[in-house]
């Protein structure tokens, strides 16, 4: 075990000199100072665990000496315990204030020197060790943050361009994270035959299980966009994945919806998420529909929809970290509210700054997708 060190200072040789023995007989290693700057002068080349200081000592005093030592950080802040002839409460608050420790009142037991000595030691070891915790917790949490960041980097990667998907189709997004990492994800793909399929869901949780999960859902949907034509087989797909690949305690809502430019018509299918929104001719339709969250049973229980769908078009995909924000009377944004801003804005970046005009703290992630349909040869 470590021996602690000791540094005595006084202006008395005989007071350094029995404080010394009787310490190195307790396995000490002792070093004394018989002056302030010549206790400093050695604190430069030696890291000291405990100081026992005289207080009344010329030029540089145990009070100032305290000061000095407590306030500079390459110090390493020792237990400090102060040797005075003072007996008043006031000397001894005052000393307690610029960080001394402990006191001990001249004459002194030397006895009693030991067992603070032997205390402060304690002390002292108890505050490295936590000071030590504190250096692998901050390690930790950089590399932790280092990890997140190239989390984020990545799941920000699997979010779609914004702008054209083909000629008629393009999307725009608001997507903010509650954390760096988050359990939104939403992707746009043209079909082999030439329809556009997209979809949004939403992970149960955040951070990086969730973000993990929402990977698996995007490739899931790539794949099945290549695959199968509707919107139900698409689901059957990613319900399948997600149930090969991940635990009992996490769950998905999930929209899909293909886009049928030649038909003019929309298909989709609801499972567990929000209503999603059609806004056709300056109204907003609601796109509801029947089903359960997926990742729960292989049943999967959800039927498909259709609707008619006219140029100029514009489907509205959101999770309900924005319906469900809320302002400090504890009133949520909501669906009516939502449905409103949209019908009398466009822009993404005006309905962002009506809903942060309402809260401006959010404890989900805010994800609201737009995607445009543009059809010049319908007619």
């Amino acid at each position: 075990m470590k021996q602690a060190k000791v540094l005595i200072v006084d202006d008395e040789a005989r007071i350094l000199e029995i404080l010394k023995l009787y310490l190195e007989n307790q396995k000490f290693e002792v070093y004394t100072a018989s002056s302030g700057q010549e206790a400093l002068e050695l604190l430069e080349k030696i890291e000291i665990d405990v100081i026992v200081s005289d207080l009344m000592m010329p030029n540089i005093d145990g009070t100032q000496l305290c000061r000095i030592v407590k306030n500079e950080e390459k110090y390493n802040n020792p237990y400090f315990i102060m040797l005075t002839a003072k007996t008043t409460i006031d000397s001894k608050i005052e000393g307690l204030k610029i960080g001394a420790d402990d006191y001990i009142t001249k004459p002194f037991n030397v006895k009693e020197v030991i067992a603070r000595v032997l205390a402060g030691t304690r002390i002292k070891k108890l505050q490295n060790d936590v000071l030590e915790k504190n250096k692998e917790l901050e390690k930790y949490k950089a590399n932790m943050e280092k990890e997140i960041y190239m989390a984020s980097r990545f799941q920000k990667s699997l979010i779609p361009r914004k702008g054209k998907v083909t000629d008629e189709i393009s999307i725009d997004y608001l997507y903010i994270p509650a954390i760096q990492i988050g359990g939104d994800i939403f992707d746009i793909k043209e079909q082999p035959n030439g329809n556009v399929a997209f979809f949004i869901a939403d992970v149960t949780g955040h951070g990086i299980v969730a973000a993990l999960i929402a990977a698996i859902l995007k490739l899931s949907f790539v794949q099945a966009c290549s695959l199968y034509s509707s919107p139900y087989d698409i689901a059957q797909k990613i319900n399948k994945d997600l149930l090969d690949t991940t635990t009992d305690e996490q769950f998905v809502s999930l929209f899909i919806g293909v886009i049928d430019t030649r038909n003019m018509e929309l298909k989709y299918i609801r499972a567990g998420h929000p209503e999603q929104f059609l806004k056709t001719q300056g109204k907003i339709v609601e796109l509801g529909g029947d089903g359960f969250l997926i990742g729960i049973t292989d049943n999967l229980l959800i039927t498909e929809q259709k609707i008619a769908i006219l140029p100029d078009d514009i489907i509205y995909l959101y999770t309900d970290g924005i319906t469900e924000a809320q302002n400090n009377n504890e009133e949520l944004f909501g669906i009516n509210r939502l449905k409103n801003t949209l019908i009398r804005k466009d822009d993404l970046t005006a309905v962002l700054k009506e809903i942060k005009f309402f809260t401006t703290h959010f404890d989900d992630d805010i994800t609201l997708v737009k995607i445009n349909i543009s059809v010049n040869n319908f007619f």
